[in-house]
């Protein structure tokens, strides 16, 4: 059952996403698939979901398939997520990387959100082909069949073993 909290939120953030005038979808109350657009990735969808405390966000960034060392990639992603503000890189159970966030609730309004989504797209934006290179190398040239898994969009992807519908991780606590 849905609590009060969540359809307070539910109804602020559908009215700050048509005020945004985002692509969105309202997968239940309290829960959107955002459609973000760039210019260096077609499409990104982003995850809103509404929690008690807060609301998170999620967004897929890349998967990572036979990568020998991840190393250098996971130095990468911590070392960039001390100068990031409101969402961080993370790493699911198979090791594919999200990037994952929250909003306390008093800070959902059009201007905040705004900058969040703009972040988010930023980063996705910026970073792809930089985590790529460090994930794979040349590989990426050698194999074009591990070319074709790594660079498909993802976008909407859950981790392994979430249904697809669901958010990467319980944030209605």
């Amino acid at each position: 059952m849905t609590s009060p909290v969540v359809w307070q939120l539910d109804g602020q953030l559908l009215d700050v996403l048509t005020e945004l005038e985002v692509g969105f979808e309202r997968v239940e109350a309290g829960a959107y698939v955002l459609t973000l657009v760039g210019a260096r990735r077609p499409s990104t969808l982003v995850w809103l979901i509404a929690g008690e405390q807060a609301v998170s966000v999620e967004a897929f960034v890349m998967y990572v398939v036979d990568v020998t060392d991840p190393a250098p990639l996971h130095r990468y992603l911590l070392a960039r997520n001390l100068r990031l503000r409101d969402v961080h890189f993370g790493l699911d159970d198979v090791g594919d990387v999200f990037l994952t966030g929250s909003l306390p609730h008093a800070a959902v309004d059009a201007v905040t959100l705004d900058r969040l989504l703009g972040e988010v797209l930023q980063l996705l934006e910026d970073s792809r082909m930089s985590l790529v290179e460090l994930a794979y190398g040349d590989r990426l040239e050698r194999e074009p069949t591990l070319a074709a898994k790594v660079l498909v969009d993802g976008a909407g992807r859950r981790p392994a073993g979430t249904p697809d519908w669901a958010p990467r991780r319980d944030v209605r606590r």
